[in-house]
């Protein structure tokens, strides 16, 4: 396949084929930063994280540094934590509570909204004359959707809305708590952040799609990691006869939600949570109030999804989220939101952080076989002689993906492929490929025909 800096020519999704250099190549993924990264609406944190007025955290926006705070009149901003004067973090510290930040270097201050509000020597230094109004932190443009919070420098970017599109309803039902309550979820305190030696792509295309559970997470169904007592990681495996496994991908953003589809609405309860009885009766009784709140949506089991590029959410009984903050072309660092109902009794509280702590993060046992997966694959998209070959992409590849899904609420604009497939990888790369060229990809094409 031949080369080009800016990504075209290097994948084709109609054949499944993706040149390796994609993952290696210091150009190609500074262009990353500027035409994927710098014009997506990005995932910066949760409303949990500053409850109170002059609560403030730090996050990545991509590979950008912010800080999102809270205001005195509680509203949000997501600022680069960047000095206007000499480039140093501003704010030093994970988080806090404070009314302005003051850079440690020379002293510039600005208030928690970012604008400039003290310089030493202004007037014997600066004469007077600065300007504080244009030296403030540079602001990004701010989403909140039910509990989460969105950035984007992009002043061209399209609204959080337009670029999720037939995503939205399944990121709102991810952000419910399990009774359906809207913005029913907090955060657990403290994000885990590890580093992997990878590319972003090989964990942010890994959420949709269920080609390699079997085969990289077997050592823990055998150990029985699920609270059930079974030995297998999902409560749902003992009932695969009454559902469909479904890909469900929207094109025209490159996001993805993976679910299964149950044939009949007003399913039973699976136990999740059978050794601990208390946290089981919680869930049995949001199970039943969740199916009364969404109504038929609720046939389908969202169990996780991606929101490109690099927004990665697991449902169902393992509730985080997780993006993947590109460093360099062959290394990645993982952040990592531990997620729990905010209505729930503490001991549910409890019970779901030291399950999800075992199953997930760098201490995870499901989770580090994921790393090991994805560091391997990245020897390989290193290797000059493995180059001359291209990554395969092909699995359920020609025809069996569909347009205009029975069940209308899943997505107007959804594409779905059935069971196992790299359907979703290719979807993710046909819309990496469209932003890093400017031109429509295969998928974007065939939608409008």
């Amino acid at each position: 396949m031949g080369y080009d800096s800016a990504g075209g020519g290097l994948i084709d999704t109609r054949t499944g084929m993706i040149d390796r250099t994609i993952f290696s190549d210091q150009a190609i993924f500074d262009r990353e930063m500027d035409l994927v990264f710098g014009k997506s609406w990005l995932f910066v944190g949760h409303e949990s994280q500053i409850p109170n007025n002059g609560d403030y955290f730090l996050s990545q926006a991509g590979r950008e540094p912010v800080v999102v705070t809270r205001d005195a009149g509680g509203d949000v901003s997501v600022l680069l934590n960047i000095c206007t004067h000499r480039g140093m973090p501003v704010c030093r510290y994970d988080k806090g509570n404070a009314k302005r930040f003051t850079c440690p270097y020379h002293g510039w201050t600005f208030s928690n909204t970012g604008e400039l509000s003290g310089v030493p020597l202004n007037s014997e230094g600066y004469g007077g004359k600065l300007d504080r109004s244009k030296w403030g932190m540079i602001k990004a443009r701010v989403a909140r959707y039910y509990g989460s919070i969105w950035a984007t420098f992009d002043e061209a970017a399209p609204s959080f809305e337009d670029f999720l599109g037939d995503m939205a309803w399944w990121l709102r039902e991810f952000m419910m708590g399990p009774d359906g309550e809207d913005d029913g979820l907090e955060v657990i305190d403290g994000i885990l952040k590890n580093e992997i030696p990878s590319n972003w792509k090989f964990g942010a295309e890994n959420a949709a799609g269920d080609l390699y559970h079997d085969v990289s997470h077997k050592s823990v169904q055998r150990v029985g990691l699920a609270l059930t007592g079974l030995r297998t990681r999902h409560t749902w495996d003992a009932d695969k006869a009454k559902f469909r496994m479904l890909n469900i991908t929207f094109p025209a953003g490159g996001h993805a939600v993976r679910g299964n589809l149950y044939d009949v609405a007003g399913r039973d309860y699976q136990s999740q949570w059978g050794a601990n009885p208390e946290v089981d009766a919680y869930f049995r009784d949001a199970h039943f109030a969740r199916q009364k709140r969404i109504g038929e949506r609720e046939r389908l089991l969202n169990r996780g999804g991606v929101v490109f590029p690099n927004f990665i959410y697991n449902a169902a009984n393992r509730t985080s989220v997780t993006s993947y903050v590109p460093r360099a072309p062959g290394r990645t660092e993982i952040w990592k939101w531990i997620f729990v109902p905010k209505n729930a009794p503490q001991v549910v509280k409890d019970v779901m952080r030291h399950y999800l702590l075992r199953y997930t993060g760098p201490a995870g046992m499901v989770e580090q076989d994921d790393f090991e997966n994805w560091g391997s694959a990245q020897i390989g998209a290193e290797s000059h002689l493995a180059r001359r070959l291209p990554m395969n992409y092909q699995l359920r590849l020609g025809g069996h993906a569909q347009w205009a899904w029975p069940e209308p609420w899943i997505g107007a604009g959804a594409l779905v492929d059935e069971g196992v497939s790299e359907h979703a990888q290719r979807i993710f790369y046909d819309r990496w490929t469209e932003m890093m060229t400017g031109q429509p990809q295969a998928f974007r094409r065939e939608a409008a025909e």
